[in-house]
């Protein structure tokens, strides 16, 4: 008796169980399947309410709900410094303004697009004398197919497009606009871009370029930065009369400092006395991996150094901070190698940000 009512009530679950659950074929039916809702019936003597139209949303004549473009609408990236866009822009522009790492902007935009096309391997060819439009060959988008090790790059459709500068007549501003000549699907010449997919195509060739424009602007403001570091760093001899190299900076910021400078340039630091002032060092030439030369890292820098243990003493100076460079025993190097050491050390020190 104590098990009669849980299972009776779970056969008539089991059986019941069609009308429990919904009915998911009937909810997802797609738009085109979708009926109106008529309208509320008013009784005789009262007035309907009244219905905005302003969120109507017109039928599209001719254009199956299946055809409809559901991708989200592409964007101009004005990521470049000295770019932007105006509101309301209709068109497939981005502007650039001139600024200090420009000069003049017209001779700039034009190598700037040629760099592009080389860079990216592009055909591109100037359509006038002015060297305002520029027409690019055909432009291959690839995709991923396949899995595993059976993956590759498969060409899916080809774009020639035009990039048009519009010059304000003050110079200072320059408009660069994308426009599409032509365009194919690989798999099937028959198919069509609609409206809003060529603007999206338009786009995003536009946002390429203004890449192009943004990373070379960003290794100029590196180099612009790293000429800004002011570097004071310079041999000279101390009381002895040993070869050293000298720098306005007290000894405290000094000391500081070169950790950083060795951490980033094959030292090891393998012991330290801060109450001499004194670093012992472990040097080894640094090499470029397998995978630094595969992703493009910069050449390591090497200093005239035999690979080994050193000595790097720090006293205070008339002048700021003298910095004694000796080999493992103590010994003071010469002043040749102390010259030699301070050419290379300079380019290392302005990498790093430092102020030596």
């Amino acid at each position: 008796m104590q098990y009669g009512i849980p299972a009776s009530l779970l056969a008539s679950l089991l059986l019941t169980g069609c009308s429990l659950m919904p009915d998911w074929s009937a909810q997802n039916t797609t738009a085109s399947q979708a009926q109106a809702v008529s309208d509320l019936k008013v009784p005789d003597g009262l007035s309907p309410a009244k219905k905005p139209s302003q969120y109507d949303i017109p039928p599209a004549p001719n254009a199956p709900v299946s055809e409809a473009e559901l991708k989200s609408p592409m964007q101009v990236l004005a990521l470049a410094t000295n770019s932007r866009v105006e509101e309301e822009e209709k068109e497939a522009r981005v502007w650039f303004e001139r600024s200090e790492f420009t000069g003049e902007l017209l001779p700039y935009l034009q190598q700037s697009i040629r760099t592009f096309g080389a860079e990216k391997n592009i055909e591109i060819t100037q359509k006038d004398d002015q060297g305002l439009v520029f027409e690019t060959g055909w432009v291959t988008r690839t995709e991923e197919e396949g899995w595993w090790w059976w993956k590759q790059m498969v060409d899916k459709e080809q774009s020639r497009f035009l990039l048009i500068l519009d010059p304000k007549s003050h110079g200072r501003s320059i408009g660069v606009r994308s426009q599409l000549l032509e365009h194919r699907y690989l798999d099937d010449e028959s198919r069509q871009l609609t409206p809003i997919a060529q603007k999206r195509e338009e786009v995003y060739f536009l946002n390429r370029y203004i890449d192009q424009v943004a990373t070379i602007e960003l290794e100029q403001i590196k180099r612009k930065k790293a000429q800004l570091v002011k570097v004071n760093l310079t041999t000279g001899f101390d009381a002895e009369g040993n070869a050293v190299m000298l720098t306005s900076q007290n000894l405290d910021q000094t000391w500081l400092q070169l950790e950083v400078l060795f951490e980033q340039n094959g030292f090891a630091v393998t012991d330290l006395n801060r109450t001499s002032y004194t670093y012992y060092l472990s040097y080894k030439q640094p090499e470029t991996g397998f995978w630094d030369s595969l992703w493009g890292a910069e050449e390591a820098m090497q200093l005239p150094l035999a690979e080994g243990d050193y000595q790097l003493v720090l006293k205070k100076h008339e002048l700021g901070t003298s910095l004694s460079w000796r080999d493992s025993e103590g010994k003071v190097l010469s002043a040749e190698l102390v010259n030699s050491l301070h050419q290379a050390l300079l380019p290392m020190i302005q990498k790093a940000g430092l102020e030596l």
